[in-house]
């Protein structure tokens, strides 16, 4: 007979296993959407067709808050993916943006804010629309944010969390804000009056007016106006390292889930014989 030990490891090693699996079929997804989806003239677009661009951005309405995050000398602002996180005591993680250790994060919320906002490619403006991104991950708005709630603020495993700071449709490493939550208690949602709200930070990946942005997704004109959405069958993807810049962060991705799956497979075997 199995006991409970031996039951609890096998459900955890199940679990891993569908994470990963489901990992693997959402890098496979995005990776097929890139393949099939080739960069396309901005005069040759019609409604629904799936488009790949390299632009230009430009903001009619920044982002908000985007002031209060961004140095100033980052330009306006127009979107931001953020991740809302507290330090893991006593385990520290190497920031390959940075080149140096830096202690562990424990994200507890993440989400996108979002202005107006597209990319200028052939002289003609696209805007974007995050909207399928923030429903698939059901994203939270800044201001719904709660800071210092024992129970949503909680460690949790990677395999049993799914935010959209860790998913693999957007990548942003050019501009980078950190601050703390006692800067935002004005716009966050203090648990309680004594939340000591400097232990809680808000990390935030920007796009800004005039950077080079990479957008796949579907297209959509309405009253003249063209956007770029995503959909199941075309997701949005967006990178400012560019196409190449993607694939390779999807080749890794793809790599680190595999090697996970066959870790866990391998472990398995090893616990039924």
């Amino acid at each position: 007979m199995i006991g409970v030990g031996e039951a609890l490891f096998a459900g955890v090693l199940g679990i891993v296993c569908v994470w990963a699996v489901h990992r693997l079929t959402v890098v496979g997804n995005a990776a097929l959407t890139l393949r099939r989806t080739p960069i396309v003239d901005a005069t040759q677009l019609e409604d629904g067709q799936p488009v790949a661009v390299d632009g230009r951005v430009f903001v009619d309405d920044s982002a908000p808050v985007a002031e209060r995050l961004f140095d100033p000398t980052a330009g306006t602002v127009g979107a931001y993916l953020w991740q809302a996180w507290f330090a893991d005591t006593g385990r520290y993680t190497y920031d390959f943006d940075r080149g140096e250790l830096r202690r562990g994060r424990n994200t507890f919320a993440s989400g996108f804010e979002s202005g107006q906002w597209g990319v200028t490619t052939d002289g003609s403006e696209m805007y974007v629309d995050l909207s399928w991104l923030e429903q698939i991950y059901d994203a939270e708005a800044l201001p719904d944010l709660e800071v210092g709630n024992p129970m949503s603020n909680a460690k949790l495993p990677t395999v049993v969390t799914r935010y959209v700071w860790d998913g693999v449709y957007v990548s942003l490493d050019s501009t980078i804000s950190d601050c703390s939550m006692d800067r935002l208690t004005d716009i966050v949602d203090l648990y309680r009056d004594d939340v000591a709200a400097d232990e809680f930070h808000l990390e935030s990946r920007g796009i800004t007016d005039g950077q080079e942005l990479f957008v796949c997704g579907e297209l959509r004109v309405q009253a003249g106006d063209v956007s770029i959405i995503g959909t199941d069958e075309t997701p949005l993807l967006i990178s400012d390292d560019g196409r190449e810049g993607l694939k390779r962060q999807l080749l890794w991705r793809g790599l680190k889930y595999s090697l996970a799956l066959v870790g866990a497979l391998a472990l398995g075997a090893l616990f039924v014989l």
